[in-house]
This record gives C-alpha cells, structure tokens and sequence, in this order.
C-alpha cells in the first residue's frame, strides 16, 4: 500500500509539472490566437479586444492557476476554432484513438508473446534465423511507412478496405472496427518484433541461472521448465516493456489517424496547433501524459507484486 501512495504522489507531482510545462511553453512560442483567429480581418484594435475578451491580456500566474483548477476537474475551457467545450470535443474524438491503441496492443501481444517463446525455445534453428532476420528488417521501418505499405497492399492492390472510406461507430460497430484493423496492424507490427527481440532474449538469459539447472536435474522436461519457472521470471521486464509499448502505442495512434484518415484525436490536434487553438492543444498533451503516467503506474504496481525482490527494496 505504501508503494503504490508513493507512486501516487509522484504521478501526481509530474503532472503538475507537466501542466506547468505545457502552458509555459504555449505562452512563450510565436503567435497569437486571437490574430489566428481574426485571420485577415485582424486590426490592432479588434486583437487587442479579442485579447482581452479571451482573458490573454492578464498576468501568466493567474492564467496557469486558472487553467488548472479547471483542468482537475476537467474543465478546459472553449476551443478557439470549434467554439464548443474542449472536454466535450475530445470526448468525442478519444473513444477512437484509444480503440486503435488497444487493438494494436492485443495484435501486438497475440503475435510476440507465442513467436518470441517459439524463438528462444528453439535457438540456433534456422526459423529462429528467419525470425531474427525478419525482425530486424521490420524494426527498420518507421511506423508511418509501414503504416504507408499496408495502405498500398491491403488497400489499394487487394481491396480488402477503401483507404479513407472510415465508417464512424455510431453508423456500424463491427464496420468501424475492421477499418481500424488495418491501422492497428501498423502500428502493432514494429512494437510486435521489438517485443519478439526483447522476450527471446531475457527467456535465454533466464535459462542460463542455476535455478533453471536446479529445474532439470529434479526431472522436469524443458516445456515445463521454460512455462513454470523461465517464463514467469521474464514476464516482470516484459511487463514493464509492455507498459511502454502501450504508451508508445497511444502516441503512435495519434499519427497513424494521419495516414489513415481516421478521425480521432490525432487529427484534432494537428487542426489546432496549426490554429494556435491553445486549449485543446494543452487538454490534449496533458492528457496524453496522464494515460502515459497511468499506465506505467499500473505497470510499477504490477511488478512490485509479481516480484518479491522489489518488495525487499521498498
């Protein structure tokens, strides 16, 4: 209990920072919303009016204090360009950037966990080869390509999807959900082969400890040893890396939308840095941070159960 308060608290201190962070910076880089906004209709006197009716012209403290006691309780004020409530257009939009993140994190886990077992367990063989080889080459290439390549073959030379036909889930669910297999499978295929690599490797480290010769001189067979004893030792910076990967996962979703056209909050994002739209900019990151910091917090607490040895350390 006393681990996971700890983790609490530092969560919460890092995004306290973060927030601070994120509206300094967005207070500090070129350009003016309220210029965006007006666009050629701007004249010193309707900014500087527009300024003061958007409550830019007031100190820097008393805006950030203002911002955050809305943002605790969710409250990011209204979007520049949407003139609707932030929270309200990202709750709209975030349904689909974290369906694509979970569907890539369930393709990537169904496809490395068996293969980077089957690798290890037979080390040396030529299939270990050809998955070591293949592997690398995949880990060679961006995300966004592949995410390119996979539009290429499985859109427009198979046909098994329109490329930017996507159908929104309030019009077909399972339709909805087969489109975003395709960006999900993008994303899910470079993570996939880093997990391969990286479960292979700690399996054959494992295997090499006296606890694993302990195992086999009692008789048991190298199944048994490898899923009760090797398996579950290396699941802990597996764990861990998966956590990661699930972080890596939702960031990488937001650029995936791009080459997809999937409107999620990717797009929303890139709509409103280029509008100076502040606010859902600011609502977005900072809530990007959260679920990154959430789900390497679970990711801590998880571990500390599953290993004494961080128990003792604690």
């Amino acid at each position: 209990m006393k681990y996971a308060i700890k983790k609490i608290i530092t969560m919460l201190f890092t995004l306290l920072l973060i927030s601070f962070l994120v509206f300094l910076a967005f207070n500090v880089i070129p350009g003016d919303p309220a210029t965006a906004k007006l666009g050629t209709q701007a004249t010193p006197e309707k900014v500087e009016a527009l300024r003061h009716q958007m409550g830019l012209d007031r100190p820097f403290f008393v805006r950030y204090f203002e911002w955050l006691g809305g943002a605790v309780t969710f409250q990011f004020g209204t979007s520049y360009s949407y003139n609707m409530s932030v929270i309200q257009l990202i709750g709209s939009k975030l349904p689909v950037t974290l369906m694509l993140a979970f569907l890539s994190f369930i393709m990537m886990t169904v496809i490395a966990i068996p293969v980077g077992i089957y690798a290890a367990k037979h080390e040396g063989s030529k299939i270990d080869r050809f998955i070591t080889v293949v592997n690398q080459g995949i880990m060679a290439i961006p995300p966004f390509f592949s995410g390119i390549l996979i539009t290429l073959l499985f859109g427009l030379i198979l046909r098994f999807f329109k490329p930017g036909g996507y159908v929104g889930f309030d019009k077909s669910f399972w339709g909805c959900l087969y489109y975003l297999l395709f960006p999900a499978f993008a994303i899910a295929l470079p993570k996939a082969a880093m997990t391969i690599k990286l479960l292979r490797s700690s399996l054959l480290s494992e295997a090499k400890k006296d606890y694993v010769r302990t195992a086999y001189s009692r008789g048991n067979s190298t199944t048994a040893v490898l899923y009760n004893h090797v398996l579950k030792n290396s699941m802990i910076s597996v764990t861990t890396f998966l956590a990661m990967t699930l972080t890596d996962m939702i960031a990488g979703s937001v650029i995936m939308e791009q080459v997809f056209s999937v409107p999620g909050i990717g797009r929303i994002l890139i709509t409103s840095i280029s509008g100076r739209d502040y606010p859902v900019v600011m609502a977005i990151i900072l809530l990007l941070a959260f679920l990154v910091i959430l789900v390497n917090l679970i990711s801590d607490i998880v571990c500390h159960i599953l290993d004494p040895r961080i128990r003792q350390e604690v």
